[in-house]
């Protein structure tokens, strides 16, 4: 187990070390003065999200369109439910990761949450709604458009419905902390690079692969969406903003036309 510095250029809010409300800036500068360790748990789990992950994701997924149908006969059974467990069980890992690591959830970018944050989260919904809608336009004249059968796993019972919402929850917090918090920040501390360029992208790619059974198209747009969730980090310095995005943006499908009953 080796140690180093541990900063991810995430500065506390208050740059004087003065005391605020609940001594926030007191924790944050504890956490930036502590080591970094890494461990075996670190190198596990980049080998899982980095290999293991997009491997399984891309490996088995074969014909997108009928992969679909088949998870539509029981879209809780055959997806809500699974992924719900499964990205908090990666949760979990990236839990002990830190753990280890010596740095706990705030090495994530768990600060506390701030009005601000959900003023960053609508402004970003805006804008890159706009940029994915002018990309998917331009996939389509490619033949490189999301399946139509993307819409058949979407919540149509009121009981897909109440299930979607513990869904997008679940997306927001795990994806958040398992792709952006973690993979991006350990990326670029392991690889040893100097800016965010590549972490950036090797972390998007890595986050577009699980979403391989919408297809090429699929995982084109939610790289490039992996990319804008991976600059708002960077900005705000902050996983809230993040959260309260994705969380928004999947609830959402609660008010598509081709969810209703």
């Amino acid at each position: 187990m080796t140690e180093e510095n541990y900063n991810f250029e995430q500065p506390p809010d208050n740059p004087e070390g003065k005391e605020t409300g609940q001594g926030e800036t007191e924790k944050q500068i504890i956490a930036a003065e502590q080591p970094f360790r890494k461990s075996k748990a670190s190198y596990f789990t980049l080998f899982f999200l980095l290999i293991f992950w997009p491997f399984m994701s891309v490996a088995f997924v074969g014909d997108p369109s009928q992969m679909l149908r088949m998870l539509s006969v029981s879209p809780i059974v055959m997806v809500y439910l699974p992924t719900i467990i499964i990205q908090w069980l990666v949760f979990g890992l990236i839990w002990i990761a830190v753990w280890r690591e010596g740095t706990g959830l705030a090495g994530l970018g768990f600060k506390r949450i701030r009005f601000i944050d959900f003023a960053w989260a609508g402004a970003f919904l805006i804008v890159s709604n706009l940029l994915l809608t002018l990309l998917s336009v331009l996939l389509a004249q490619i033949n490189l458009e999301i399946p139509g059968e993307i819409e058949l796993i979407l919540p149509k019972t009121m009981a897909e419905r109440i299930i979607w919402v513990f869904l997008s929850l679940t997306a927001g917090v795990c994806e958040e902390a398992i792709f952006r918090g973690y993979l991006l920040t350990r990326i670029r501390i392991f690889g040893r690079f100097k800016n965010w360029i590549a972490p950036v992208f090797i972390a998007s790619l890595a986050f577009g692969s699980g979403h391989a059974y919408q297809g090429a198209g699929g995982f084109i747009l939610i790289s490039v969406y992996g990319i804008m969730f991976a600059l708002l980090f960077i900005k705000t310095k902050s996983l809230w903003p993040c959260i309260i995005a994705h969380f928004l943006q999947d609830a959402m499908a609660l008010f598509y036309t081709g969810s209703g009953s």
